[in-house]
């Protein structure tokens, strides 16, 4: 004769009591989302303090903690070219109040650039919103004889080799700029790595090298220091407007932005996701917020999280290319 389980034995008040335990606990996991957020939430910087990321990380956490009348905590986790925080967050628990402020690098660059991951961008992560972009911006030293891209693209071609142009380091956006740039204007000019911003600035302004790929030059070019040739967005910065894009010169579709955007561990709820989707992009219209972009040389994007996952597999497969075209490896 064949035994049957247990479960078809349930007197009917059992059957009753299991019935209202399950129905209690889909109550619950749907009220804990509703009153979300209930506790400070953690934002976590994958760029050291003081830097630009670091800046719009933490005035996007202050407006954010006034919209959700909550806390919103940026705890800063450099290391391992932005993998060591990415990390943290990919194996959080997902309810929301553990949140990744993340960059092109991050999701976009990095898969290209390391055989083995800890994560996988669009696995790992829930996207949320795209925040701010800030384009880079090709500049040359003084001395260079050119004012903008028909004289420098005379000037590399009648010179191959003999100029070269400085990078924050192997595998960095400024350094996947310049190749960029050298492989769609089909020119031949040096990449020299050094190890930050600041060194990359300072060699050009000093004339070891002759051109850069930066998004932090304003003060540089109203000084005098550097010589602004375009920026490298399809239309002109908010936050320099008078500075042509290198599209519009001629190099049609050249584009090289740095964005960052806010991602959750990736079983994250739709509903909190939605809910901090919205907020972000009330918060991106918000005149501190968007002051603090501005005077960070970048743009404000916001948009949905589908945007933002399209953003993402996109620039994956456009870095991917231009990786493997220049040989470019990391550190």
């Amino acid at each position: 004769m064949l035994r049957m389980t247990h479960t078809l034995f349930l007197s009917p008040w059992h059957r009753a009591l299991l019935l209202w335990i399950l129905l209690a606990a889909l109550m619950g996991k749907g009220l804990a989302q509703s009153d979300y957020p209930n506790r400070p939430i953690k934002l976590i910087c994958v760029h050291a303090a003081g830097g630009s990321a670091d800046a719009l990380s933490r005035v996007l956490a202050d407006r954010l903690s006034k919209q959700l009348s909550q806390s919103v905590i940026v705890e800063n986790k450099p290391g391992a070219g932005t993998m060591l925080g990415a990390t943290q967050v990919a194996n959080s628990p997902a309810d929301g109040y553990t949140l990744l402020m993340a960059s092109v690098t991050t999701l976009s660059i990095n898969p290209s650039l390391y055989a083995q991951m800890s994560y996988q961008p669009l696995k790992d992560f829930a996207p949320v919103a795209l925040v701010a972009q800030t384009p880079s911006v090709l500049a040359v030293s003084p001395s260079v004889n050119a004012k903008n891209l028909k004289e420098l693209l005379d000037l590399l071609k009648a010179n191959p080799g003999k100029f070269n142009y400085s990078s924050p380091g192997q595998g960095t956006s400024a350094h996947l700029a310049g190749a960029l740039f050298t492989s769609m204007a089909k020119v031949d000019v040096v990449h020299i790595p050094y190890k930050a911003s600041a060194s990359a600035v300072l060699s050009l302004m000093s004339g070891e090298v002759q051109m850069t790929f930066e998004n932090s030059l304003v003060p540089f070019s109203k000084s005098g220091k550097l010589r602004p040739i375009g920026i490298a967005s399809l239309k002109r910065s908010i936050s320099w407007p008078e500075l042509p894009t290198l599209a519009e010169q001629g190099l049609s579709g050249y584009e090289s932005t740095v964005w960052y955007g806010v991602v959750a561990p990736s079983a994250t709820p739709v509903e909190i996701v939605k809910k901090l989707n919205e907020n972000i992009n009330v918060v991106l219209t918000q005149k501190e917020m968007l002051d603090k972009i501005k005077s960070l040389s970048g743009d404000p994007v916001g948009g949905t999280p589908e945007a933002f996952t399209e953003r993402i597999k996109s620039d994956t497969h456009k870095w991917a290319q231009v990786i493997k075209t220049a040989g470019v490896t990391s550190e």
